[in-house]
């Protein structure tokens, strides 16, 4: 990360879970230190990183993978730009350096419990992360799984059409208000539903409580049917270039047919993990409908309400493919792929493909 303060501006949601930005805007909130996310203040104002190995870190890690969970302890809160002390979860003596920080009079082990489930996960959306943890047991406040602040200005306008269609669905003469159109939207993306939306509580039936847990649901539905929007147009040049590149230099035949067959396998894993995505957010849609076509606003609440649990999949299967189609454009950043040799382009294929949850 060669710049923390243009952290907060930029960073995505599933790459960055930044806890200093959170402890910023949600101090004050009773639910900010009844249930904190680490227990101790200073890593609870640091930053977590899914961080992409370099070649010099592989090594680091005791297993062989190629991302892993960076946390950074910022050296002066108020500003990035000084940087700060990091380690990756899995290298060699982290555990020491966690001690180091909590000092001989802290028990660190359930902040040890939350990093160890942090690094288990392929992305740090929000809504992922919190039914991770809440298959744990622990109980955190709403105010720690917000969507980052640049991710909520690339989604405006795209929530914007679904809150328009609801806003019409409640027979309501201001939904032509795009100054509160506007406000809608950004008390549905904030970590917890403002007055603007009580309109939308009507049209659900919903108690305060419920709608609470409802729009934490609708949010995530709403994150994952952007991202696959995104993500949908990489998806293309991604599997034609993994199906072209030709390596250069000397060639092995047998490990040209082992990458060839790994080629296959991987375009073949991508389509079916689209598919599998595709009919989740299709059995949302359907909800919806029954919604603002059909007038069943019971439906989708209850869909809403029992729905939780689909994030831990489809979080999983949208961070799998953010990762390979990102990596991939990263190493290969003007489309036609660069010179690459035979082993680096087959570790690169294989590694997707594990990602993917493919061959081991």
């Amino acid at each position: 990360m060669r710049d923390l303060g243009r952290v907060e501006k930029t960073a995505s949601t599933s790459r960055v879970l930044n806890l200093l930005s959170i402890a910023n805007t949600s101090r004050n909130e009773p639910g900010y230190r009844e249930h904190p996310f680490f227990s101790f203040e200073r890593l609870n104002e640091s930053l977590i990183v899914k961080h992409r190995l370099r070649s010099d870190e592989v090594g680091v890690l005791a297993n062989e993978r190629s991302t892993g969970t960076k946390v950074i302890l910022p050296f002066e809160r108020t500003d990035l730009r000084i940087g700060g002390r990091s380690f990756l979860l899995g290298q060699k003596g982290w555990r020491d350096a966690v001690e180091d920080i909590y000092g001989a009079y802290r028990n660190p082990d359930r902040d040890i419990l939350v990093l160890l489930a942090l690094d288990e996960l392929p992305s740090l959306d929000p809504f992922l992360v919190r039914e991770q943890l809440k298959r744990r047991g622990l109980n955190i406040a709403r105010c720690y799984f917000t969507i980052s602040e640049a991710d909520i200005a690339r989604m405006q306008s795209f929530v914007g059409r679904q809150v328009e269609i609801l806003l019409d669905v409640t027979r309501r003469n201001r939904f032509d208000d795009s100054s509160w159109s506007n406000r809608m939207i950004r008390s549905l993306l904030a970590p917890t539903p403002g007055d603007s939306i009580h309109p939308i509580r009507l049209a659900l039936r919903l108690d305060p409580q419920d709608f609470e847990e409802g729009v934490f649901a609708w949010k995530g539905f709403l994150y994952y049917q952007w991202v696959l929007s995104e993500l949908r147009p990489q998806l293309v040049p991604f599997l034609r270039e993994i199906l072209t590149t030709r390596a250069y230099g000397f060639r092995d035949r047998g490990l040209s047919d082992l990458l060839d067959q790994s080629r296959r396998r991987l375009v073949n894993r991508v389509k079916s993990v689209m598919e599998q995505v595709n009919g989740a957010i299709r059995g949302y849609e359907a909800a919806f409908s029954d919604l603002t076509r059909n007038g069943k606003p019971m439906a989708f609440a209850n869909f809403l309400q029992h729905t939780p649990d689909m994030f831990v999949s489809i979080g999983e299967k949208l961070g799998a493919l953010s990762h390979v189609t990102t990596y991939w454009r990263f190493r290969f950043p003007d489309g036609v792929a660069e010179l690459v040799q035979q082993e680096e382009l087959f570790e690169i294929v294989r590694d997707f493909e594990y990602t993917l949850g493919g061959e081991d």
